[in-house]
């Protein structure tokens, strides 16, 4: 275990809040992890703490450290590991997918995936290396690992909100005609979120998809997109 993975674990385990740690099975958590339950600010408070600390750390130095905590046996640990992520900027831009695609081995269930892939990364950055980000959402929307196919549509989350790009429009549509037919609960709500984020700066191509493909895409991500389009609450 890495030395600095080390101090933030003492850390986590001071915040422990019912005294207990479990598995965590919960239908959020849902990874059967280890589970100190330590609050997600108490989680930021933890990382800024240590960033603050470590401000000339190198990206080596940083990315040892995130591997040390994603393979962590803890929710928390693998979590920090990726809110560490979003608060430093240098790294992310520095980062390869194929670092990404090995971090998310360790990642199991909605809450996990999500810390990783729902807002650490912006539309900027994707853009900034769109080929590559490109291969890798495509990758990940064909693999045998059910997290990495959610990863492929909440990756794109963030930055369709953030964005009207096409290329990004394009893929999502892209992705979503390759996991349509899957009945699972983490892909057809990873569905249903990114067509509902789209409709800020796509809602004709919204609307369009969703005529021409209503019948194959999974019911809820149908209904709840509709709901969004006529009601404009989530």
């Amino acid at each position: 275990m890495n030395i600095a993975h080390k101090q933030m674990l003492v850390e986590l385990k001071k915040r422990q809040r019912t005294g207990n740690a479990y598995f965590s099975n919960d239908s959020y958590l849902s990874s059967g992890h280890h589970y100190y339950d330590v609050s997600v600010p108490d989680r930021r408070a933890i990382a800024k703490a240590w960033l603050k600390e470590n401000q000339d750390i190198s990206n080596k130095e940083f990315f040892a450290v995130l591997d040390s905590l994603y393979k962590g046996k803890s929710h928390e640990e693998k979590t920090l590991a990726s809110i560490l992520l979003g608060y430093n900027k240098r790294a992310r831009e520095a980062v390869s997918t194929n670092q990404l695609d090995k971090w998310l081995n360790e990642l199991v269930g909605w809450a996990e995936v999500d810390a990783l892939c729902q807002s650490v990364f912006t539309a900027e950055e994707l853009l900034a290396d769109w080929k590559e980000w490109e291969r890798f959402l495509r990758t990940l929307a064909k693999s045998k690992n059910v997290n990495k196919r959610r990863a492929s549509l909440v990756f794109l989350t963030g930055a369709v909100r953030q964005s009207g790009d096409a290329r990004l429009q394009k893929l999502a549509f892209q992705n979503i005609d390759t996991l349509k037919y899957e009945k699972g609960i983490l892909v057809t709500k990873a569905i249903s979120w990114l067509l509902r984020e789209m409709i800020g700066r796509y809602e004709r191509a919204v609307r369009k998809y969703l005529k021409e493909n209503g019948e194959t895409l999974p019911k809820v991500a149908v209904r709840e997109t509709q709901r969004k389009l006529e009601t404009g609450k989530k």
